[in-house]
């Protein structure tokens, strides 16, 4: 095991290698289906400190539940490049306003407007799993007239506006945050409503065999996380870790977006919804309301500036949507700094796999190397 430490609090993490060095075999790639394109390092994370886990981030690792990996990109098939999301200067786009009216309307009054593009269906994947394992936020309230929904989607309206004036005169929805540890009350009360809603997704968004859509493959991806939670003087309310936003829509929960909250940013670890409500693009909404959320907290501890969306595959088209989230920034993988994505597009278009930044500077935020 390894461990580094948090000079902050004096904690440290314990790691185990799990596969690392030249020889890793690789793995099925579930972008391109390649039986043997995905090849990461891992590690076992028996406990980790949200700061070590905010580094390692910074440079390309992900988990899954107590997994951590890194991906080898030069030998992968589809390259995942970490990206990231600035939430100060954020602006929506047209069609990121549509969800959000969308929503809008059917709380307001309780309208359905068909079903949800395959665009908005995609995006709700954060992360891929690896082989073996696959804050109270207010219901807001507000004076929304009915003629607001009809403005023109080239308005220059904040992701605030739209939400603080979410009202529910047909139906209501709530989202609560909940410390992801089978210790919290609350997440032991909802597992099963939690657990049956992710199998529903599993099958119906994944094409998954229900049979295989065990709780015990639902508790290692989703529910157990190697995070020491904490709560810092001056930090966030909810403190740093794990959590699970539940989204509920008249009580009944409809989603579950799983979020890491670090020093410095929130990471988005996966979100699934009952495909009842996927005319409501909950992938999309989701997102949307966890940069609004990333913003709130942000207000409360400056440092804490950016939103986490997994990786970007460049490789396949139904990955590119997290590009669409505005201004974003993908990790050069070589010096580990950040680029505009808006900057990568065409060497990526040239070579799946690229140095980004084609500068001599080394990455700038001062990491030591952990592995």
């Amino acid at each position: 095991a390894r461990h580094m430490s948090d000079p902050a609090r004096k904690q440290r993490s314990i790691v185990e290698y799990v596969q690392r060095g030249p020889d890793i075999p690789g793995h099925h790639c579930g972008y391109c289906d390649e039986d043997d394109g995905r090849v990461a390092n891992g590690v076992w994370a028996h406990v980790m400190t949200c700061q070590d886990y905010n580094d390692l981030i910074d440079r390309g690792w992900r988990r899954s539940g107590k997994y951590v990996y890194k991906p080898i990109m030069k030998r992968s098939c589809c390259p995942p490049y970490t990206i990231r999301c600035d939430v100060i200067g954020f602006s929506l786009s047209k069609s990121q306003k549509k969800v959000l009216k969308r929503m809008q309307r059917y709380l307001l009054m309780g309208e359905k407007t068909g079903q949800a593009a395959a665009a908005d269906d995609a995006d709700v994947t954060t992360s891929q799993v690896p082989a073996g394992d696959k804050a109270s936020r207010p219901s807001d309230s507000g004076a929304l007239k009915k003629g607001e929904c009809a403005k023109s989607g080239n308005e220059k309206k904040s992701v605030e506006e739209f939400i603080e004036n979410e009202r529910g005169d047909q139906h209501k929805l709530t989202i609560d945050l909940i410390p992801c540890s089978m210790t919290d009350e609350t997440l032991k009360a909802s597992f099963k409503e939690s657990y049956s809603i992710y199998v529903k997704y599993q099958v119906a968004v994944h094409g998954d065999d229900e049979s295989e859509v065990t709780e015990k493959q639902f508790t290692r991806f989703l529910v157990d996380s190697p995070l020491a939670s904490y709560k810092p003087d001056g930090g966030p309310p909810s403190g740093y870790g794990s959590f699970h936003q539940h989204y509920r829509i008249d009580g009944k929960l409809v989603a579950v977006g799983v979020l890491d909250i670090l020093p410095n940013c929130t990471s988005s670890v996966y979100v699934y919804y009952d495909p009842q409500y996927d005319f409501l693009s909950l992938g999309t909404y989701s997102a949307l309301r966890e940069i609004y959320f990333t913003r709130q907290l942000q207000k409360q501890v400056p440092d804490l500036a950016f939103y986490y969306m997994g990786y970007y595959i460049h490789t396949c088209q139904k990955m590119r949507y997290k590009g669409q989230y505005h201004p974003s920034f993908l990790l050069c993988p070589e010096i580990y700094s950040w680029v505009p994505i808006r900057s990568c597009l065409a060497k990526l278009d040239a070579s799946k796999y690229s140095r980004l930044d084609s500068s001599d500077a080394a990455g700038g935020n001062g990491f030591k190397k952990c592995f």
